[in-house]
């Protein structure tokens, strides 16, 4: 019984203090201020991206969206391994959330998006696409 009650309190100790522990993924980091790049999406288009200023900024180059205006807005990353990070931004105006895996060893792009969230009819929407032209002037 007394092994019992030692192993439990040991358990519970360890517990405790796992979920003290805070991890990379805890921390909201914007890993890729200084990184831009281009990415073409198998169907979609192509979008020019960078990151600055804990901001990323957008413009599609061609697909259905070409012509609008770049659009700029707060990013949360992580690194989620060597070259590989998890990003994700919310666009209240357009009640755009996405979420965007970026692998630079592999130069491909994972996107999710929860589109018009607000609408009756959300769409879930996910894609793969190209990386093309890295530029890094991380200072």
């Amino acid at each position: 019984m007394k092994k019992s009650i030692f192993i439990v309190i040991l358990l519970l100790i360890s517990l405790t203090t796992f979920a003290q522990t805070n991890t990379s993924l805890d921390k909201e980091e914007h890993l890729l201020d200084g990184t831009s790049f281009t990415f073409q999406y198998q169907n979609a288009g192509a979008i020019d991206i960078s990151f600055a200023h804990d901001s990323l900024t957008y413009k599609w180059l061609n697909g259905r969206n070409a012509g609008k205006p770049a659009q700029t807005y707060p990013y949360k990353s992580t690194k989620i391994d060597s070259g590989i990070y998890l990003v994700n931004w919310h666009e209240p105006d357009t009640e755009n959330f996405v979420t965007q895996v970026y692998n630079f060893n592999s130069n491909t792009v994972k996107v999710s998006v929860i589109s018009k969230y607000g609408n009756e009819k959300p769409f879930l929407g996910f894609q793969s696409g190209v990386i093309e032209h890295i530029q890094n002037n991380k200072q």
